[in-house]
């Protein structure tokens, strides 16, 4: 109990001043306090380079992919009529071995068989997309429609597949140099 004599007196604060114990600046960091600026210097100039060549790869593949789905759809069509005119023609969009691979396929075994039961091919390309880029080689899958006509054949015959399309960029041309069903 606090009795009418008894005064309440404040308890005493002393306050001073704090001195951080840390200190930041270039002093207390001596030649390392440029060293983040550069790293991150660093960083961003190598992010431009990469970001840059992902532009080159992106325009590359859009770029063989226009050039290459008219080649496949013109590979893939044939008439048994003309297949052999059509195979020297043909012959230029491709490269490398594939080139003399196709040449020796549709001569020696495809003419044959188309002329012996007069088969026709239309080829459509209903969809492609880049499936890799680097520079002057692209991967490219596609997805074909073929409709076969035959005089073994009463009607029409559609059949669709997937193909893995690699490109090369030869002399400023999209040739293709190889061709594989998935």
């Amino acid at each position: 109990m606090i009795t009418a004599t008894e005064e309440k007196t404040a308890p005493t604060v002393k306050v001073s001043r704090l001195e951080p114990s840390l200190k930041l600046g270039p002093a207390s960091f001596g030649w390392r306090w440029w060293l983040a600026p550069l790293v991150l210097a660093a960083v961003a100039a190598t992010l431009f380079v990469v970001n840059g060549r992902h532009d080159v790869d992106l325009e590359s593949g859009d770029q063989a992919r226009a050039a290459v789905v008219g080649h496949v759809e013109e590979l893939l069509s044939y008439d048994y009529r003309t297949i052999g005119d059509e195979a020297g023609d043909e012959g230029k969009w491709l490269t490398g071995s594939f080139a003399d691979d196709y040449a020796a396929l549709v001569t020696d075994e495809i003419a044959p068989a188309a002329q012996k039961v007069k088969v026709t091919t239309e080829a459509s390309v209903s969809a492609s997309g880049v499936v890799s880029a680097d520079g002057d080689e692209v991967e490219l899958l596609l997805f074909v429609t073929v409709t076969t006509r035959s005089s073994e054949l009463a009607e029409p015959r559609i059949t669709g597949s997937r193909l893995v399309v690699t490109a090369k960029n030869v002399d400023g041309d999209w040739l293709i140099s190889a061709l594989d069903p998935v």
